[in-house]
Formats: structure tokens, C-alpha cells, sequence
């Protein structure tokens, strides 16, 4: 069984002010690799056992949420994320 408390305490980051999405999503993308699986050079993929309800698939798609709002591309060769501005501010 793996430990729950690191997708916990992201979760509650969420809430607690003063809380930027961007710096969020750059200081939790090592933890949100952890909910993927990224093969060496290709495109990452969900695992297969993140059931509703846990927080692992929480977080995993609270992360996936906030990370759409904004422009991003994976480096699937360094497996990287480079994030670019909101979608609303351009």
C-alpha cells in the first residue's frame, strides 16, 4: 500500500491562501509523475488502478484540471513539463 499523506498535502494547498496555480503545478509535477505512467520518449498515460475516490485519483485530476488552464507542453525525452501562461490571459 503506498502512502496517501504527499497527495494529501497537495490537495490541501489548494485551500490555503495565498495559493498560486502556477507554482502549484511546477512544485507538485514530481508527485503528479507519480500517478502516470511515462515510458522512455513517449507521451505519459494514467495508471490503471487510480479508483474514484482515493486520493491519489483525486489529485491526479485536480492536478490534470488545473494544468488545462493553462498553455503546457510535455517533454516526453526529459519528461518535463513546460508551462506557459493561462489560456485567459493570452
Amino acid at each position: 500500500m503506498h502512502d496517501d499523506s504527499p497527495y494529501l498535502q497537495a490537495l490541501v494547498e489548494i485551500n490555503s491562501p495565498p495559493f498560486n496555480e502556477k507554482e502549484w503545478l511546477l512544485s507538485n509535477f514530481e508527485l503528479y509523475k507519480s500517478t502516470l505512467i511515462w515510458p522512455d520518449n513517449l507521451p505519459p498515460i494514467g495508471r490503471s488502478n487510480l479508483q474514484k475516490g482515493m486520493l491519489i485519483e483525486k489529485f491526479n485530476s485536480t492536478y490534470h484540471e488545473i494544468l488545462s488552464e493553462f498553455h503546457y507542453t510535455l517533454d516526453n525525452g526529459n519528461q518535463m513539463l513546460i508551462l506557459g501562461d493561462r489560456l485567459e490571459d493570452i
